[in-house]
């Protein structure tokens, strides 16, 4: 299995076999939150991996974490077919089925799915969007990757990980709420998992603006995940487990 980034922020694109998975995709220039570009807005600085290599049309299944803007782009999303197989939420399948996508599975915790030659197995993403969105493994018989968008669940039991995605610039709402973990928690998260390959998602939430952004204290650490690991920093970068 390769593991893409598929942009310079949190997009994740798998290949296997035959098939292709892109998780949360970003695809234009700019995302933001749809019709109040004044309430939260980021600008790409690369070309999504998906365009650049003219694979939107090959892309065989799409796993959208949350129905948060930046992981639910409409915008992005609207250049896949209508009838692409997709793995999601309850409250996500709802705008997705409004704007006429066909083929949507809302996924169950503890709850495995065959996408082509892979396997997704869903888990309880962290507080406090332990209800709302949701972490998976994806394995193909004989590597896997375990992904967590936000905060790492310390009651996660998986074994056998590759490689983890996680975040490893905290963010907090109003100096109060966490809603990403810290270069420690990462690492902590890595050893529990057992990973030996560690890759940084939600890289430069310091990037994101409009007038959410205000609320939001950032500690970007992404800089030093040379720490963890140094794979898939950039755009395009993959690494095969």
């Amino acid at each position: 299995m390769q593991i893409i980034r598929g942009d310079d922020y949190q997009s994740w694109v798998y290949s296997n076999e035959g098939d292709l998975v892109v998780v949360d995709p970003w695809l234009t220039k700019k995302q933001v939150f749809p019709g109040l570009n004044w309430l939260l807005h980021r600008s790409a600085s690369d070309e999504s991996y998906l365009i650049k290599n003219n694979l939107v049309n090959q892309v065989t299944h799409i796993i959208i974490t949350a129905h948060f803007s930046d992981h639910l782009d409409l915008d992005s999303l609207n250049l896949f077919r209508k009838d692409v197989e997709i793995f999601t939420t309850h409250e996500a399948s709802k705008v997705l089925i409004k704007n006429g996508f066909e083929n949507i599975t809302v996924v169950q915790i503890n709850k495995s799915y065959e996408l082509g030659s892979l396997r997704l197995t869903i888990y309880q993403a962290g507080k406090p969007y332990h209800t709302t969105t949701f972490a998976y493994s994806l394995e193909d018989g004989k590597s896997k990757l375990f992904h967590e968008s936000h905060m790492f669940n310390l009651n996660t039991r998986i074994e056998e990980v590759e490689a983890c995605i996680m975040t490893v610039d905290r963010v907090k709402v109003f100096g109060l709420v966490q809603v990403s973990m810290d270069l420690e928690q990462a690492k902590s998260a890595q050893s529990t998992l057992k990973a030996k390959y560690f890759i940084s998602t939600g890289i430069a939430p310091s990037r994101t603006k409009g007038l959410i952004s205000y609320i939001l204290s950032v500690k970007e650490s992404y800089l030093q995940t040379e720490l963890l690991s140094s794979v898939c920093r950039e755009a395009g970068d993959s690494l095969s487990i």
